[in-house]
């Protein structure tokens, strides 16, 4: 009975446990897991790197376009800049019809010289005669190598905040003439787009300014706590430190819902010109409340399901127990010949005993057959002889008449024989589901021996018996041998 109670109450125990571990786990779903910042910062690095990468080919491949030339090939400097900024115009509008620039349309468009001085920029004449090279001396590197190249442009007195790719503009024959560069906004929009195409994570660009740090784009998700903590100390820190280093920082320094990690962008420059910071938020405050009702719903489908299982148990238990109370107390009035039916599979034992008890109390011989007249006791190891029921009708066969099977019984070794008909008769008592315990083979084959012995006197010829099976008996059917 404890099994049962253990059972029952550890199978309560596991389902409601198991309800509550499945809705707790899908309601922490969408908490951040510690490596989803860096998988984050891995992924929008890639993206803004694939984004210069395709610019840089687009300019490479169009480069060679003459319209691009005659700028540096006009006879006045009026005249150079005029042309400079129609071939900018020109370069503008053929980004923003490229299919696979669609996503990040330019706001810069100029063409230098050799020097990175600019000849001439998209939609104005400003720009004119600045030497970006100076600036940005990645740019005029990449002119004196003649290779293709990408940068951050960021310059608050210029105010500029872009991510510029440029390539060599050449002659007819062959030598650098200059360059065109291309820049693209770095701003909220740009980040924005890049989280939604990358993670779905906070993310920020920023660079150092002396000795402090300056945002110069966020993430829609960025709040200004989160962008005021990143520019002070640890979370300052640990992004100088990524920028300096190269390697990826975890940045301190937040609030505990906040885990953010840094590296500098690589890909602009020499790779040191701006780190990218990503951010994940832990989404724990609203975790106690949406766990609340889950609880609740699985603490109640407890309660309900302990008070089912308490009923039936007490059902199982508590019927039988009062039916055995009331029967005693109907013996003591004086009905000595009740006796109790219960059929119970813990409480039998106790019933049957409670019965016998009362017999031997009373003096009343216990009734030890079955519901079929068959005695309860098992039988003794001579109680079997009763069943050994011969058939005589061949033992008069004269030896004509007597069956082929005659002399394969004959011929059998005297120990072969006999145990092959303990076997068989063993096997035809199981078949009619007769206790067979009882029956020991020495016992048998000596019962066997003497009624062999007893019918071969009877009829003058030695005897062997062979197992049949008719209806619910067993019959020896005695087979002469000569």
């Amino acid at each position: 009975m404890r099994g049962k109670i253990i059972a029952v109450f550890a199978v309560i125990v596991l389902m409601v446990g198991g309800l509550f571990y499945a809705l707790t786990r899908a309601s922490l779903a969408e908490i951040g897991r510690p490596g989803e910042a860096p998988r984050a910062l891995a992924a929008a690095m890639a993206q803004l790197q694939v984004d210069g990468l395709v610019l840089e080919r687009w300019l490479d491949s169009h480069a060679s376009d003459p319209k691009l030339r005659e700028p540096f090939n006009a006879g006045t400097a009026p005249a150079r800049a005029e042309a400079a900024t129609s071939a900018a115009n020109a370069i503008r509008e053929a980004v923003a019809a490229s299919p696979e620039l669609a996503r990040t349309p330019p706001s810069l468009v100029v063409l230098v010289d050799t020097k990175g001085v600019v000849l001439g920029r998209n939609a104005s004449a400003l720009m004119r005669g600045d030497n970006l090279g100076a600036v940005y001396p990645s740019l005029k590197l990449a002119i004196e190598q003649g290779v293709t190249g990408s940068d951050v442009w960021v310059s608050r007195a210029r105010n500029e905040q872009l991510l510029a790719s440029y390539a060599p503009i050449r002659s007819d024959a062959g030598q650098i003439i200059g360059a065109v560069a291309v820049g693209t906004a770095l701003n909220d929009e740009r980040l924005t787009n890049a989280s939604e195409r990358t993670s779905g994570r906070v993310l920020v660009v920023a660079t150092q300014s002396g000795d402090g740090l300056d945002v110069v784009a966020k993430s829609r998700d960025a709040s200004p706590q989160l962008v005021a903590a990143l520019t002070a100390s640890p979370a300052k820190d640990g992004a100088l430190k990524a920028l300096s280093s190269g390697q990826t920082v975890d940045i301190g320094g937040l609030a505990g819902e906040y885990s953010a990690v840094g590296h500098a962008l690589d890909g602009y420059g020499d790779g040191r010109r701006a780190v990218l910071l990503s951010i994940a938020q832990l989404r724990t405050p609203g975790l106690a409340s949406a766990l609340l009702w889950p609880l609740l719903g699985v603490a109640a489908l407890g309660l309900v399901l302990v008070v089912i299982a308490g009923y039936f148990l007490d059902a199982y238990i508590s019927q039988p127990v009062s039916e055995i109370e009331d029967g005693l107390l109907a013996i003591m009035n004086g009905r000595t010949d009740l006796r109790f039916q219960i059929e119970h599979a813990e409480l039998g034992g106790l019933v049957f005993r409670l019965n016998s008890l009362l017999n031997q109390l009373l003096g009343v011989q216990e009734d030890e057959t079955d519901a079929e007249g068959r005695p309860s006791r098992a039988p003794t190891s001579a109680s079997f002889r009763d069943a050994l029921e011969v058939d005589e009708r061949m033992a008069a066969l004269s030896v004509e008449e007597i069956p082929a099977d005659a002399k394969a019984l004959l011929e059998e070794p005297e120990d072969a024989y006999y145990a092959r008909i303990f076997a068989e008769y063993i096997a035809a008592k199981k078949s009619l589901g007769d206790p067979v315990d009882h029956i020991t083979r020495d016992a048998f084959v000596a019962r066997l021996k003497a009624s062999e012995q007893e019918l071969g006197r009877k009829h003058g010829k030695p005897m062997r018996y062979k197992i049949e099976v008719r209806g619910k008996e067993i019959v020896l059917l005695a087979v002469p041998l000569a």
